[in-house]
């Protein structure tokens, strides 16, 4: 049987809450999420500041799919002075959740700023590596977020009959992440660079314009047929397009009917 007891001289009573928070811990594993959230309410009530229920409680909130309640949680335990925070095992789980919490509210740059401390502080916990592939592709960084997958994938190749090529994969990902931190630009901003319009709101593939003549003349006398129709009426018509004057085709049959138009081209 589980015993209720309050804080003795300032001192928590690690068995009794251990015990306490096994049985929050069974609650979540049996889906009683509810349940379990009241559980560590009442424990956090009955021992204010204890970093542990704190965490496991915000869990609670987070899974019960409730993240604004879990993020204040996590923001408060963040705020802990040393030593009475989380155990340090348990420190990377605080930065993974919070980070998690922080992309289900949408809020990547921000998730992305606690996934890197959290990192620095932890750089071989890979959960956080995870999220921060989902991260960098809710920002709009796919490709950063490819070469993060990527080289979550090569650390866990397993011994098989692609050994040969792992060394080559290895360097192929160094590679694209080099790229990336000399400043390569993203796909996503490379998309609106190029879409963003001209400084005087003009598109640039329609600022050079080329002007070509338009003549219509007739075909000369040796390439009429008789009793046939041209496309045009009843009498034949050539369209000539040109940059230049024809005299000869010109005196063939009079002077040719003409006009200008201008035809935006783009030049590359």
């Amino acid at each position: 049987m589980i015993y209720w007891r309050s804080i003795q001289r300032g001192h928590f009573d690690m068995a009794v809450i251990s015990e306490l928070i096994d049985a929050g811990l069974k609650l979540k594993q049996q889906g009683s999420h509810q349940a379990a959230i009241e559980h560590f309410r009442q424990l956090r009530d009955t021992y204010p500041g204890h970093a542990r229920i704190m965490f496991e409680l915000a869990d609670s909130w987070r899974v019960f799919d409730v993240p604004e309640q879990a993020l204040a949680l996590y923001r408060q335990l963040m705020a802990l002075p040393k030593g009475r925070g989380l155990p340090p095992r348990d420190v990377p789980r605080l930065y993974a959740q919070m980070a998690a919490t922080l992309l289900v509210l949408e809020r990547s740059a921000e998730s992305l700023a606690v996934i890197d401390e959290g990192l620095r502080l932890h750089p071989a916990y890979r959960p956080l590596r995870a999220y921060r592939m989902f991260a960098l592709h809710q920002a709009g960084l796919h490709e950063a977020a490819m070469v993060e997958s990527l080289e979550l994938m090569v650390e866990s190749l397993a011994p098989s009959k692609w050994d040969a090529f792992e060394e080559d994969i290895v360097q192929v990902v160094k590679a694209m992440r080099g790229r990336l931190e000399e400043g390569a630009v993203d796909e996503h901003e490379a998309g609106e660079e190029a879409d963003a319009p001209a400084a005087d709101g003009k598109d640039e593939e329609f600022e050079e314009e080329l002007e070509i003549e338009v003549k219509v003349r007739q075909p000369p006398p040796k390439s009429r047929k008789r009793g046939r129709k041209g496309q045009f009426g009843r009498k034949p018509v050539q369209i000539d397009i040109s940059g230049d004057e024809d005299p000869a085709a010109a005196d063939d049959d009079g002077p040719a009917a003409a006009g200008k138009i201008s035809i935006p081209i783009d030049l590359d």
